[in-house]
């Protein structure tokens, strides 16, 4: 159980000993920036990488469409 009798927040005091042990701050958000913005450009790629084999499926789709049809002239 916590005691609360003392003033002391145990929040309070476990913030405190954090900050004498977090990181530059400044540093920790360029990071999470090129973090974010490496993640971005990897979902750009896999979405137009989708989107390249829906018109390559698309494309397949035609081409059986038309080889079916030349065979139903055999």
């Amino acid at each position: 159980m916590v005691d609360y009798s003392s003033g002391e927040s145990p929040n309070r005091s476990t913030k405190q000993q954090g900050d004498e042990y977090s990181p530059d701050i400044a540093d920790t958000l360029i990071m999470f920036k090129a973090k974010i913005r490496s993640c971005k450009e990897d979902n750009d790629r896999i979405i137009q990488s989708q989107e390249r084999l829906v018109r390559a499926q698309e494309k397949q789709v035609e081409v059986d469409a038309m080889i079916l049809q030349s065979l139903s002239y055999l």
